[in-house]
C-alpha cells in the first residue's frame, strides 16, 4: 500500500505544480524497464509515477537516498541507488547490487525507471546515452532463459516553463520495445549487442523529444510553427494548443531548421532575423503564447467575455478563500527554494520538494488550531474544505491568467491597427517563405530516396 499511496500523492503534487498532458500507449504488464530523458531532475520520476498507470520503481542517484525527504519518498517507492563516479568513486562496485535488485524487480514482473542519460540536464538535446539501460535488459532476459518477456518502454519528456509553478509537462510514451529477439546476437557478442541496443534505446528517445543544434534554435522552431500552423488555419490565432498536438510539428521543423543549415546557413539566418521582427511586434502586441488575429468579430468577442466573466466570478469566492489562505505555504516555497540556488532543471524539483513539506505543515498546523478550539466537526470540515480551495484559487490563475492576456492583446491590436495590418504581411511572408523552404526540402529527400533506389537496383 505504502508504494501506491506515495505515487498517488506525488503524482498529485505534481499535477497541481504543472499543467500534465500524456500520450501513446499504456504502460506494458508484466516486467518493464521504463527508459526516458532526464531535462528536469525528480520532477521526471513524478511525472512518470503521474501518467505511468502502474507503480514503477525508479533508479536515482545514490547521493539522494541520504536526504531526510527524498530519501524517504524514494526509498518508499522501492527506489534503487545508482553509484556516479562524479558522487563517489570508492562505491561504483556497489552499483552490481544495484543491477542484481533491478533485474530481481523484473523477474518478479514489476516495472523499473531508468534514464540513460546518467544525470538531469537543460541541454537542447539528448547527452550521451550509457549502456546500463540496455545491459540491465539484456541481463534479465538472459537469467530468465530468454522467457521474461521484457519490455523497454521509452518515454519521452517535454517541458515549457519547467522551472515556473504552472508550466507544462507531457510525457510521450512510446511503442514497447521486445528484448527477446535480441538473444541470438546477443549469445554471439555481448558488447556488440548492448551497443546496438543502447542505440536503439537512443532513436526511440530522439523521435519523443525535442532535440536541437543550439539552444536558441529552440525559439525559432517554437516561433516558427506558430506562426506556420496559424497561417495555414491549423489553429486559430488566441488558441493555445496542447503540447500532444504541437510535437509532431515541433519535430519536422528541428529537423528543417538543421538541414536548411547544412545547405544554406545565410538562409536560416534571414528567416531567424523576419522572425525576431515579428516576435517584438507581438510583444508589443501582449501576446505571450499564440498569435493576433487579424480581425476580432463584435460576437465573438462578446460570447468570448460572457463565458469567461461567468467561469471567473462563479470560483471567484472560493479562490479568493485559496489564494488567502495557502498564500503563506505558497511564498515560504519560493523564498525558500531560491536560497539552495538551483540550477534550472533543478528549480521545480526544489520548489516541489520545500512545498511538500510546507504545504501539509500548514494545513496541519490550521486543523490542529481547529481541533482545539472547536471540536473535530470544525476540523474535518476544513480538511475536506481548504484543498478545495487551494485547486480552486489555481483552476482561478490559470483561467484570469489567460483572460488577462487575451484582453491585453484585443485592447492594444484595436488602438495599433497599423501595427496589426504589418504583423498580419510579415505572416503571410513568413508563411510563405516556410512553405517554400519546406517544399525545397522535399525536393532534395525525393532526389536522395531516387538515387538510393538507383544504387540498390
Amino acid at each position: 500500500m505504502l508504494p501506491r499511496i506515495i505515487t498517488r500523492l506525488v503524482g498529485w503534487a505534481v499535477a497541481v505544480f504543472y499543467d500534465v498532458e500524456r500520450t501513446g500507449p499504456t504502460l506494458p504488464a508484466g516486467p518493464v524497464l521504463v527508459t526516458a530523458n532526464h531535462p528536469n531532475a525528480l520532477v521526471d520520476p513524478l511525472v512518470i509515477f503521474h501518467t505511468g498507470g502502474r507503480i514503477t520503481r525508479p533508479l536515482a542517484k545514490a547521493p539522494l537516498f541520504e536526504q531526510l525527504l527524498v530519501g524517504t519518498v524514494l526509498k518508499g517507492l522501492g527506489g534503487l541507488p545508482v553509484y556516479r563516479k562524479e558522487d563517489d568513486p570508492a562505491l561504483m562496485h556497489m552499483n552490481d547490487r544495484t543491477f542484481d535488485a533491478a533485474i530481481a524487480a523484473l523477474h518478479a514482473g514489476e516495472a523499473v525507471q531508468i534514464y540513460p542519460e546518467g544525470q538531469s540536464h537543460s541541454e537542447p538535446a539528448l547527452t550521451r546515452i550509457r549502456t546500463g539501460a540496455a545491459r540491465i535488459a539484456l541481463l534479465a532476459e538472459q537469467r530468465a532463459d530468454w522467457g521474461l518477456g521484457l519490455h523497454i518502454q521509452p518515454v519521452g519528456l517535454t517541458y515549457t516553463r519547467k522551472h515556473l509553478f504552472r508550466g507544462c509537462a507531457m510525457a510521450a510514451f512510446g511503442e514497447p520495445l521486445s528484448i527477446a529477439p535480441y538473444r541470438a546476437r546477443y549469445q554471439e557478442d555481448e558488447r556488440a549487442t548492448v551497443n546496438e541496443l543502447t542505440a536503439e534505446i537512443r532513436r526511440r528517445l530522439e523521435a519523443l523529444t525535442l532535440n536541437f543544434e543550439r539552444a536558441d534554435d529552440q525559439a525559432l522552431v517554437d516561433v516558427a510553427e506558430r506562426i506556420w500552423t496559424r497561417g495555414k488555419g491549423l489553429a486559430r490565432p488566441r488558441e493555445r494548443e496542447p503540447m500532444a498536438d504541437r510535437l509532431p510539428r515541433l519535430q519536422r521543423f528541428a529537423e528543417g531548421v538543421r538541414w536548411l543549415r547544412q545547405v544554406d546557413a545565410t538562409r536560416l539566418d534571414a528567416l531567424r532575423h523576419d522572425i525576431s521582427r515579428y516576435l517584438s511586434l507581438i510583444a508589443l502586441l501582449g501576446v505571450r503564447e499564440g498569435d493576433v488575429p487579424s480581425r476580432y468579430r463584435t460576437t465573438s468577442v462578446l460570447r468570448y467575455t460572457v463565458v469567461q466573466l461567468t467561469m471567473l466570478l462563479l470560483v471567484l469566492p472560493v479562490a479568493i478563500v485559496g489564494t488567502v489562505y495557502w498564500f503563506v505555504p505558497f511564498l515560504a516555497t519560493r523564498w525558500i527554494a531560491r536560497r539552495f540556488k538551483p540550477k534550472l532543471d533543478q528549480v521545480a524539483t526544489y520548489k516541489l520538494a520545500v512545498a511538500s513539506l510546507a504545504f501539509p505543515t500548514w494545513l496541519i498546523a490550521t486543523l490542529l488550531l481547529a481541533f482545539f478550539a472547536s471540536g473535530w466537526t470544525m476540523a474535518l470540515l476544513l480538511a475536506l474544505a481548504l484543498p478545495v480551495t487551494g485547486l480552486a484559487a489555481v483552476a482561478w490563475r490559470d483561467r484570469q491568467e489567460v483572460v488577462l492576456e487575451d484582453v491585453r492583446v484585443f485592447l492594444r491590436a484595436t488602438r495599433r491597427s497599423t501595427s496589426r495590418e504589418r504583423l498580419a504581411e510579415l505572416r503571410a511572408q513568413l508563411v510563405r517563405e516556410i512553405d517554400d523552404i519546406a517544399r525545397l526540402w522535399q525536393q532534395e529527400r525525393r532526389s536522395r530516396r531516387q538515387i538510393d533506389d538507383g544504387v540498390a537496383r
